[in-house]
């Protein structure tokens, strides 16, 4: 069969090619992890010593299957393969195993997007390869998460065969590849002429429990993402109503105090401030009541994720007109190499939103507000700080609840309805992030996102 030149390379159309083409089936990212795990059970309680050649997105969760069978299995050969510069995408962890060896694939806008696991023994072989079905391409590294996938399974040796003179077509050759891969074939022994149906038998129920397993551990989730809101929204509508009883007691009482005859013009304008500061509470109330409405928003795929460098400077050029009538510095640093989040675009703008709002409210003039972001032990850091009033120790334990107001923001220039932090906290919480706060009295706080980076 004549191979496609490199720039056009497409292991999955390789298996197309043939007469008749191989199956295909399209199935979602966790379906293609959870085949995964499986053969790598498989190979592990079998005691199958075996060749793997392995392309898969380098994050944590996918490498970590074959991690497992480098440590509990016996690898003959591990090739890890990648399109670019190796040192920056293996994890630590898998570079200084000694039977894996990194390989360097060169780039092809077809393969880019695509993924295998090729096992090779005397007992079994097999392939499984995915091609991601998006119209736009795939950067190495990241992850099919937010798209199906067409995924091809092939225990035929001429079928696997072929994949890997593809792979070889591929291959850059460095001082450091092995003298064995140079060969006119990537496989240097016998494949097994005829298919063990015990070892069939084993591998198809290795992926029903993987299956089952997988959709169990998704209904958990879902039950206790389902709890966990039942809960939030409990107690929200509790401290709601308390919170418009309060507001409704105040103007109630201004109202009268107005009306009254004896009252000097000073009084009177008092507490006609005093209804003019709890009407603003209100609006307040109704615009993060209608934040948190989205919530319950679906998440559009193209949305899913976000690069901080593309998100930081449009929000931070939004507030600095209110920091320069303020007479504060706002600045930030965003490297340029940061990996993608895990995060809703339209939930972390909201987030930063907010956290840039309080910031500069608190922060008198002359004072500095900073945004800066980080990659630390694979999650990405945000962090806002500020050399405001501070909060009090005994009030940051509180400062998430919603409708809290520290001691410090109950003046009238800077009083909320005290749900912008309550807000971030749930977001974050929907995205599996966190936050957490420092602070000094007088000297300033600085508030920490941390948020997964994009898998």
């Amino acid at each position: 069969m004549n191979l496609p030149s490199n720039a056009e390379l497409s292991l999955y159309r390789l298996t197309q090619e043939g007469t008749p083409p191989a199956p295909t089936l399209t199935v979602s990212s966790t379906t293609f992890r959870a085949s995964i795990a499986a053969i790598v059970d498989f190979l592990i309680e079998q005691k199958i010593a075996a060749t793997l050649w392995v392309k898969l997105p380098t994050t944590g969760r996918w490498l970590a299957e074959i991690e497992r069978y480098s440590q509990q299995g016996q690898p003959e050969q591990i090739y890890l393969c990648t399109i670019g510069t190796i040192a920056s995408q293996i994890p630590p962890v898998l570079s200084c195993a000694a039977e894996i060896v990194p390989l360097v694939l060169e780039a092809s806008s077809q393969l880019k997007r695509e993924y295998f696991l090729i096992v090779l023994s005397s007992q079994f072989c097999s392939s499984l390869l995915a091609q991601r079905q998006t119209a736009q391409g795939l950067a190495e590294g990241t992850s099919p998460q937010s798209s199906r996938l067409k995924i091809v399974y092939s225990f035929e040796p001429a079928a696997i065969v072929n994949v890997l003179a593809g792979i070889k077509q591929v291959l850059t050759v460095t001082d450091s590849t092995p003298e064995s891969l140079l060969a006119d074939t990537l496989i240097s022994s016998a494949l097994p002429t005829s298919i063990d149906s015990t070892l069939m038998t084993n591998l198809l129920l290795k992926q029903i429990q993987q299956s089952d397993a997988t959709q169990f551990a998704k209904s958990e989730a879902t039950i206790k993402s389902f709890t966990e809101s039942l809960s939030f929204h409990h107690e929200l509508l509790t401290n709601l109503t308390r919170e418009l009883s309060l507001y409704l007691t105040n103007m109630k009482t201004a109202l009268r105090l107005i009306d009254s005859t004896q009252n000097r013009r000073e009084q009177r304008q008092r507490y006609l401030q005093l209804l003019q500061q709890q009407c603003d509470r209100q609006n307040s109330l109704l615009t993060g009541l209608l934040e948190l409405e989205q919530f319950n928003q679906p998440i559009d795929d193209s949305e899913s994720s976000l690069r901080l460098e593309d998100l930081i400077p449009g929000i931070v050029s939004i507030y600095q007109p209110i920091a320069e009538e303020k007479g504060i510095m706002l600045g930030y640093t965003v490297p340029a190499d940061l990996p993608s989040v895990a995060c809703p675009g339209n939930w972390l703008r909201q987030i930063l939103r907010n956290l840039l709002s309080n910031s500069l409210k608190f922060t008198p003039a002359n004072g500095r507000v900073y945004v800066q972001a980080a990659l630390n032990n694979n999650v990405v850091e945000l962090t806002v700080s500020d050399t405001g009033v501070g909060i009090d120790s005994n009030d940051i334990p509180k400062i998430f609840n919603s409708f809290y107001r520290g001691r410090n923001a109950t003046s009238t220039e800077t009083a909320g309805a005290g749900m912008g932090l309550t807000i971030v906290q749930q977001l974050l919480r929907r995205c599996h992030g966190s936050i957490s706060v420092t602070s000094r009295l007088g000297r300033g706080s600085t508030f920490k996102v941390v948020l997964p980076v994009a898998a």
